[in-house]
């Protein structure tokens, strides 16, 4: 009888523990009935395993397993696949922030990544990359390059917070805004870096206008024609030209000995039909033009052998 009793309360005390609940601290003695463990104090708590992200990422514990990050001030929770932030206490693990010179890892959609070494940008997870929020305009301390202002595309601006220069990103190289321009076909730069009209015209230049957008110069001192040159422009390529007054009215004198009877004169080039004058032996008569060629003058004024005839042409 008493081996009975001795082997069923060994077989009691080795049983209990596999369906024992635990309660650890204040009230030893009072448990939910639900509960596998409690621990009760008001002056003690619970301590978790803590570690840096490096050790973190080391190891892949059962799913639900709890880890104090101390290199973010977080509790993470495993959730198979990855650890994540309880930190915000949103499902799924929470949107972590992160302030780091560098890209954290194992991220969740939504993270937030705040770079303390390029003036805080901010980026966030995508889920496959970081992406920044606040990319213009982009601000280091000197000019851009693959690390202060990475991946550009044409149009970003970035800001030299040093200087205070800005550049902008045309597609192949940042440009500065203290780029000295350059000018030139008709355009110089004065000393204050001023685009003027003046420069030397380097290649053939075509100023189109029409009825409505014309092209005018004002305020013109008066000029000499006897001193001065006249702008033309060619009728078929509108191309600038100069002459002197003189060609722009020409005179041309055409002396003939007349025969005894003579009113008809041939043999000439007549430019003109209204700009042309007849002397007799010095007095003005009248005449008419045959054609391209030949003069008739008026029956009263027929030539005796040895009159002069002078013809005068302005065109």
């Amino acid at each position: 009888m008493e081996r009975k009793l001795l082997f069923s309360l060994i077989l009691i005390f080795l049983l209990t523990p596999i369906f024992a609940q635990v309660k650890i601290g204040n009230n030893p003695s009072s448990i939910h009935s639900n509960s596998i463990l409690e621990l009760e104090s008001s002056d003690k708590v619970l301590v978790i395993s803590k570690m840096t992200d490096s050790q973190m990422n080391a190891i892949q514990p059962l799913q639900g397993a709890l880890v104090f990050n101390t290199d973010r001030n977080c509790v993470f929770m495993y959730n198979g696949t990855a650890w994540a932030s309880l930190c915000t206490g949103s499902t799924g693990g929470g949107i972590n922030v992160t302030t780091s010179s560098t890209a954290p890892n194992n991220n969740s959609l939504g993270d937030f990544w705040i770079n303390d070494t390029q003036n805080n940008t901010t980026h966030i997870w995508d889920g496959t990359n970081w992406i920044a929020i606040d990319n213009n305009p982009r601000r280091g301390n000197g000019s851009p390059n693959a690390s202060t202002a990475p991946n550009p595309t044409a149009g970003d601006v970035y800001v030299d917070s040093s200087t205070g220069i800005i550049y902008a990103y045309d597609g192949t190289t940042w440009v500065n805004s203290n780029t000295t321009p350059s000018a030139n076909n008709g355009l110089l730069i004065n000393a204050n870096n001023t685009i003027q009209l003046g420069g030397v015209l380097i290649q053939p230049t075509v100023i189109e206008t029409d009825a409505t957008n014309s092209l005018a110069i004002t305020g013109l001192q008066n000029g000499d024609v006897t001193t001065d040159d006249i702008v033309t422009v060619d009728r078929t390529t509108g191309i600038l030209k100069r002459t002197t007054a003189s060609n722009l009215l020409r005179e041309e004198v055409t002396d003939i000995i007349a025969t005894d009877g003579q009113v008809t004169f041939t043999g000439l080039t007549l430019y003109t039909t209204d700009k042309i004058n007849v002397y007799r032996n010095g007095l003005r008569i009248d005449f008419t033009v045959d054609n391209a060629t030949t003069i008739t003058i008026e029956p009263d004024a027929t030539c005796y052998a040895g009159d002069e005839i002078r013809i005068v042409q302005l065109y």
